[in-house]
């Protein structure tokens, strides 16, 4: 059910996704309802407080932030009361809950499983239907949600409240001193003066079905090196420096990489931005770095590619077809002769045939 249009002097609470990638899908909409209401400060937004600083130096720096680990899952404070209106943009339950808990009157968000009969304004998701789409192996599991871009997912949520979105491309602001330090970290790692830039995230967690393996990311790195001319730097994230070591064994030198310690979200959005190209895996570094205004080529491995429709304009994809996929399984069920075969089947002339274009 569609409710009235906002009001623009409405105190709004939104709740925004845990995850990196989903939270800076999330910004447009985030920006859109911030530019919709009359005065500053009556938006508060709720997500995890790391996240939440990537919008210290930005347009939303005003917006009263409040970290979600401090608001109790009843919704009795934390800061959830005294609002009109919530939208909730993660699909969780206790969202909804804790919004019903704290009185806010008017709760938007989509109706999944039983959080519907929680909400007053719902977005119901359109199901799959009939064979799998064509290219894809595999349907989803039941209920069959369609796959949909989440960014989209919050425009449409904003839409039961009258707000347009005009500007669908997530944007993260840098500051002239995050330039300044990923400039001086490239120089501390032994980046060479002048190298043309090739950001490469190969992180992902241990025994993911995300990880692209090693020997992958080393063939395409000689060849970018050799053929395109760029400079490999290596990142991961907080626990993923076994992936760095694996791709330095398997490129048989010490190819520069941010470790000790890892690069913070901020950091590597300035690396990125540096970059003539970024080389990523599906997943949050990739959003962040888009971001960011990078040009990349995003590996597709287990994960379906309608969740990334219309992304920007400098992004490649890289996917081969496989019988068992998109799977969005966590680990690869498979034995050692078809273990990872979504990636280990791409060959590195397929990341430099989707590099070049975006080097012109």
């Amino acid at each position: 059910m569609i409710g009235p249009t906002l009001d623009s002097r409405a105190r709004v609470l939104v709740r925004m996704p845990e995850w990196v990638g989903d939270f800076v899908l999330a910004e447009p909409a985030l920006r859109a309802l911030v530019a919709a209401q009359d005065a500053p400060g009556r938006v508060t937004v709720v997500g995890p407080e790391a996240l939440l600083e990537l919008y210290a130096p930005t347009s939303l720096a005003e917006v009263r932030r409040l970290p979600s680990a401090t608001a109790p899952g009843d919704g009795r404070g934390g800061g959830w009361r005294g609002h009109d209106v919530a939208v909730l943009f993660p699909g969780s339950f206790r969202s909804a809950w804790t919004a019903l808990r704290a009185g806010i009157p008017r709760r938007v968000g989509h109706a999944r499983d039983l959080r519907g009969a929680l909400l007053t304004d719902v977005l119901r998701p359109a199901r799959e239907g009939g064979r799998p789409a064509l290219g894809n192996g595999c349907n989803g599991a039941w209920p069959r949600i369609l796959p949909r871009p989440y960014g989209a997912t919050c425009v449409e949520l904003l839409g039961l409240l009258g707000v347009p979105v005009s500007d669908p491309r997530p944007r993260l602001e840098l500051r002239a001193r995050d330039r300044e330090r990923a400039s001086a970290r490239r120089r501390h790692v032994g980046f060479p003066a002048g190298g043309k830039l090739l950001l490469v995230q190969v992180g992902a967690r241990p025994g993911s079905a995300k990880g692209v393996p090693a020997e992958l990311w080393a063939r395409a790195i000689d060849r970018a090196e050799a053929e395109l001319g760029l400079t490999a730097l290596l990142a991961c994230g907080p626990g993923e420096q076994e992936r760095v070591e694996a791709v330095r064994a398997a490129c048989g030198r010490s190819v520069p990489a941010l470790l000790e310690p890892v690069a913070g979200l901020m950091e590597l959005a300035a690396h990125a931005a540096a970059a003539r190209l970024v080389w990523t895996a599906d997943g949050g570094a990739r959003h962040v770095a888009c971001a960011a205004g990078a040009r990349l080529v995003v590996l597709f491995g287990p994960t379906d590619p309608r969740h990334s429709a219309g992304a920007d304009v400098l992004t490649n994809e890289v996917r081969i077809e496989v019988a068992c996929g998109p799977c969005h399984r966590e680990r690869c069920p498979f034995p050692a002769s078809a273990y990872l075969r979504c990636l280990r089947g791409i060959e590195p002339e397929a990341l430099l045939a989707a590099s070049r274009p975006l080097l012109v």
